[in-house]
């Protein structure tokens, strides 16, 4: 039995069940989302912080930089 159970999409608020399905679009893939569904305002606010990442707001050499440094602190040859 898993840890945390998917939150249902008929289960979601509006504004959550419009991220959700954002989600899909963007990766095709809608788990992350309905666990983090549990916790809606923090979900919300990861949202934000994803979109400014995806929507090109940050300088690719940043995200490459950021890229570098988490596969340094986690021991993985990138």
């Amino acid at each position: 039995m898993p840890a945390v159970m998917l939150k249902k999409i008929e289960e979601l608020s509006s504004d959550m069940r419009e991220i959700v399905e954002t989600y899909e679009a963007w990766i095709g893939d809608t788990v992350f989302a309905r666990v983090m569904a549990h916790i809606p305002e923090a979900f919300k606010a990861f949202n934000r912080f994803y979109e400014v990442l995806l929507n090109g707001q940050i300088e690719p050499e940043i995200k490459e930089l950021a890229r570098l440094k988490l596969a340094q602190l986690n021991d993985c040859h990138y």
